[in-house]
């Protein structure tokens, strides 16, 4: 056995080492290191965050012309289809658009009996809840 002093990064180590055929098979340290552990951090404080402003109210759609009904969107979404055509009669109940949100179907249908006036909708288009998407005269 042979006994070294190395010098790690300015620390100072005793150590044995066997040698055999001329090789190293071991190092063996004499005394272990002291290990200090680090000092903790205090707590960042938790940031004060001002409370929220009341929303402001949503705009109101213009008046609609005498005698017009209109059908709105129940639900933001996006139109998949719109299953009637200007000038058509339709019945209450009679399928007038299909909306699509969160991967589901949602059929909207006419409120009242009425003549399509105006198709304020295409598909593909995305709208929001009470946004009109027919008028009926």
């Amino acid at each position: 056995m042979k006994k070294l002093r190395i010098t790690v990064d300015g620390k100072t180590y005793d150590v044995e080492v066997e040698v055999l055929g001329g090789k190293v098979s071991s190092i063996v340290p004499a005394a272990a290191p002291a290990v200090q552990a680090a000092p903790a951090a205090a707590p960042a404080p938790a940031p004060i965050v001002p409370p929220a402003a009341p929303a402001a109210p949503a705009p109101k759609a213009p008046a609609a012309p005498a005698g017009a009904k209109d059908i709105a969107s129940p639900l933001a979404a996006v139109v998949v289809s719109v299953n009637v055509k200007e000038g058509q009669q339709v019945n209450e109940g009679d399928l007038v658009v299909m909306l699509e949100a969160m991967k589901m179907n949602t059929p909207v249908n006419a409120t009242c009996s009425g003549t399509v006036g105006k198709i304020c909708v295409s598909a593909g288009q995305s709208v929001e809840e009470g946004q009109v998407l027919i008028s009926l005269s």
